[in-house]
């Protein structure tokens, strides 16, 4: 898009996001209900397993020399600090990964704007105890599927609770509330090991050694002790540390989240040394599915905008938000983390190839206004977050990105 249709996209989010108000930006709660593709979830797992042909189906972007393979864990991919100057001055913090395919293998190029700044990224770092329990459970346990596990302790009314993990994993991202809040179940998911070594684990995979994972998310653990045990056999498979943690902050970068987020998504491509530690796909599938929840349907409005629906199958959005005013930095901050992939082609022109289109990203975006006015920074942040994920997706589809 030029700058011209920039503004104007942008106005049109702003009208949209105008019933924003502090702590529930609009579009960043517009709901799974109001998707086109809440429907199709259940096909998200298999949809990412799909690989170019080059008869049928072929890369969008073609990988060229600045493409690499994809990290192993543990390693710091090369970042390009420069091809993300388009952005908006409001987008703070931004790492992109766009993924292709040569001759078979996976490759990757990451894109970044203070991509290893480390920040507060709200409650959109909550996928991350989430996968550390994917990945201590299948190291344990590797041919028992997350669904097939309960979660039982008693929760802070004194109330034995004994449920599905899925369940709540789902009750995170959505914030549906069926079981708990998002915050209390965040806070319980991070209770399975001391801070320490969760902090460790993140370190060890995305390579980046001055993150600090150690804060909760505003309220106590919906279970303190809570214990993770498999429901035919009835097998314990993981407990909670049972000393009290003590808080901090979580303090990590774009790139942490958008690595974490990829490593999921893209499973299938990655080789064996680049993927989460002992995860196996059965879980994953069930995390992917759980992902889809999310209330933050910004790539729905940046496809619906850029009229790609009727050019488009076969498409995945798993993405986690985050939002909050900040008294430390002053300002309003809102969080997306997504991967996104489609497949782009027509069935009536069965002579060209379909093209492929697979990338993450994950956003950081703050507004301050002078004098302050907390509901109008949520809407004009909000409206912002919303046009430039239009802006990042129009380049994908365009080959613009890199």
């Amino acid at each position: 898009m030029d700058i011209g249709s920039r503004d104007h996209v942008y106005n049109k989010y702003l009208q949209a996001s105008v019933k924003g108000v502090e702590n529930k930006p609009s579009l960043l709660y517009l709901g799974l209900k109001t998707s086109p593709y809440k429907n199709e979830i259940e096909n998200y797992p298999s949809r990412l397993t799909q690989k170019p042909d080059y008869k049928n189906l072929i890369p969008c972007t073609k990988a060229d020399a600045t493409f690499k393979p994809y990290p192993l864990v543990g390693q710091l991919p090369e970042i390009d600090e420069q091809n993300l100057n388009f952005l908006h001055e409001d987008i703070k913090e931004a790492c992109i990964c766009i993924g292709s395919f040569s001759e078979g293998e996976f490759k990757a190029k990451w894109l970044g704007r203070n991509a290893l700044s480390n920040q507060e990224f709200w409650s959109s770092t909550k996928i991350i105890p989430i996968l550390n329990i994917l990945s201590h459970l299948n190291t344990k346990a590797p041919s028992t599927n997350i669904d097939n596990c309960n979660i039982r302790g008693t929760d802070q009314q004194g109330t034995k609770v004994n449920v599905p993990v899925i369940d709540l994993i789902r009750d995170v991202i959505s914030y549906d509330n069926k079981i708990a809040t998002s915050n209390s179940l965040g806070a319980m998911f991070k209770r399975f090991v001391p801070q320490e070594d969760l902090e460790n684990w993140l370190k060890n995979i995305t390579g980046n050694k001055e993150l600090i994972f150690r804060g909760r998310y505003g309220e106590k653990p919906f279970i303190e002790q809570p214990e993770i045990f498999e429901q035919t056999t009835g097998q314990v498979i993981i407990t909670a540390d049972t000393k009290s943690p003590e808080w901090q902050s979580n303090t990590i970068s774009a790139y942490d989240l958008n690595r974490m987020i990829s490593m999921l998504g893209w499973h299938h491509y990655l080789p064996q040394a680049s993927r989460l530690p002992g995860a196996q796909w059965h879980s994953i599938a069930s995390i992917i599915k759980a992902m889809g929840t999310d209330p933050a349907r910004l790539a729905d409005l940046a496809i619906q905008e850029l009229d790609l629906q009727s050019e488009i199958y076969s498409t995945v959005i798993i993405s986690k938000l985050g939002n909050g005013a900040t008294k430390l930095r002053d300002r309003t901050e809102e969080v997306y983390t997504a991967l996104v992939q489609f497949v782009k082609g027509s069935f009536k022109n069965l002579e060209q190839p379909a093209k492929l289109i697979t990338l993450s990203m994950t956003l950081r975006g703050a507004k301050v206004l002078q004098p302050r006015d907390l509901n109008r920074e949520v809407v004009e942040l909000d409206a912002r977050m919303a046009a430039e994920v239009t802006e990042i997706l129009s380049r994908a589809v365009r080959t613009k990105l890199v």
